[in-house]
């Protein structure tokens, strides 16, 4: 189903700071209103001021707004004659506005010019990171001028839709679901709204957030085209990897977001983001668990104009180093905490070393086992199983062992890892498990990537598991 943007307005009064000096009834003579100029994608506050014969302000009048002819709505002045409307353009675009109150009317432009940075997130909190969402749409809230945010909804308490900020920094809803629960586990979902936002929201610059639990490629034989990112639990859905790429590279018909970010555990992955290289120029993942409070949204008030690609990844990842370093996610630490900034222009690159590197490792199985017996491990599964392990990590120790390797600083560009008292300088996981059984056990679901079917790292692991 496609979905299409409901412009909604609503009318605020102002409250005024004069004392009351004129209290008798008197009637409209003069509409003061200036051209204007507002952000697209936020949503904006149009005055205009009444006036009576003698130039003093007329409170309590009924003044209607239309835009290039078609009516707006209604708002009252309040004591220093100024009423307020709001409105919401997604584009760069110049609208003529008419004030009419009392037989007198005033027409004036209102310009919106496009943001440098548009912030599309995808919150999926339909489970029980629910309240997490609250916080981090409070730290979105102060976002630069530079940024306008868009937030694709759905929660469990209040009602699911598609929110934007005001020139306030406060959240307005443009597209409401009442009474509808909205699946954000479906990535034709997904499709749907992320090509009618980019088709209608005007900016230099594209970045989508994928806000929820993640599990890399984990589970995704389960989900796929029907367990990857984006855990809908009213509706008992997720979103498969190989399903997500189709549904950004339909949406964004050959282009590239600037920036793709993933909000979510462990998808800081090779093969996630080798399946998702087309489809932005930069990729920011976490390759282990994120703790609940997840990113710290505060980069947004960073961005300045000249921000490009690479420096809004770096604060990013700077953002989110500086808020684990208390003493208070010791813990967190201790288990593994990472957020890298993958440029995907180099993935393949480094995939093609890699593929050759699997012929060395093939010839060398005991150093294998050496290097993998102390490797820092990304994910291991409920039954204490390791699955993922740090590439990084191990081409670092192969290093010591032989000194041919692959060099996956090529694509990880800026980062922060670290696990214990260990330090991860190109945090990237990669599937590696203890055995052929546990090999067996996630098999189905890692075949439903690209990277195993294009590359020998399948090959290897399943002749050095044997």
């Amino acid at each position: 189903m496609r979905w299409f943007l409901l412009i909604v307005v609503s009318a605020l009064f102002l409250s005024g700071c004069m004392p009351e000096i004129y209290t008798h009834a008197s009637t409209p003579s003069t509409i003061i209103a200036d051209n204007e100029t507002h952000i697209a994608g936020r949503y904006a506050f149009v005055d205009v001021q009444v006036l009576d014969e003698y130039g003093l302000p007329v409170s309590g009048e009924d003044v209607s707004f239309y835009v290039d002819g078609a009516f707006l709505g209604e708002a009252t002045t309040d004591t220093s004659g100024v009423a307020r409307i709001g409105f919401f353009s997604p584009s760069e675009k110049t609208y003529t506005f008419t004030a009419v109150a009392g037989g007198v009317s005033r027409s004036f432009d209102v310009s919106f010019t496009k943001p440098k940075w548009l912030f599309i997130v995808w919150m999926a909190a339909d489970n029980n990171l629910y309240y997490y969402s609250e916080d981090d749409l409070s730290e979105m809230r102060n976002a630069s001028g530079s940024v306008s945010v868009v937030v694709v909804y759905d929660g469990v308490e209040i009602g699911d839709g598609v929110l934007v900020l005001d020139e306030n920094g406060n959240w307005q809803a443009v597209v409401g679901m009442v009474g509808i629960d909205f699946n954000s586990g479906s990535y034709t979902n997904l499709e749907a709204w992320l090509e009618m936002i980019l088709n209608q929201f005007d900016a230099d610059r594209y970045a989508l957030v994928i806000w929820d639990h993640g599990s890399a490629w984990i589970g995704d034989s389960y989900y796929i085209s029907t367990k990857a990112v984006g855990f809908d639990e009213t509706r008992g859905t997720a979103i498969a990897v190989a399903d997500l790429r189709k549904a950004l590279e339909n949406a964004l018909s050959g282009d590239k977001l600037d920036i793709l970010g993933f909000d979510a555990c462990l998808m800081g992955s090779l093969e996630v983001i080798y399946e998702l290289r087309n489809t932005a120029h930069y990729i920011v993942a976490s390759s282990f668990n994120e703790p609940a409070d997840g990113w710290n949204y505060s980069f947004l008030d960073e961005i300045t104009p000249d921000s490009t690609q690479f420096s809004v990844a770096e604060m990013i990842v700077d953002s989110y180093r500086d808020y684990y370093s208390s003493p208070a996610y010791d813990s967190y630490r201790q288990d593994g905490l990472s957020l890298a900034v993958y440029d995907t222009s180099q993935v393949e690159g480094f995939v093609s070393a890699l593929d050759s590197f699997t012929y060395d490792l093939k010839a060398n199985l005991s150093k294998v086992d050496a290097v993998y017996s102390d490797v820092v491990k990304s994910y291991i599964d409920y039954y204490n199983r390791p699955v993922l392990v740090d590439l990084g990590d191990f081409i670092d120790k192969w290093v010591t062992k032989l000194s041919i390797a692959p060099d996956p600083s090529s694509f990880v560009v800026h980062s922060y890892g670290e696990k214990g008292d260990r330090k991860l300088l190109a945090p990237v996981s990669i599937f590696m498990p203890e055995s052929r059984s546990v090999y067996g056990i996630y098999e189905n679901d890692y075949m439903t990537l690209s990277f195993p079917n294009d590359t020998q790292w399948d090959e290897f692991l399943v002749y050095w598991l044997q």
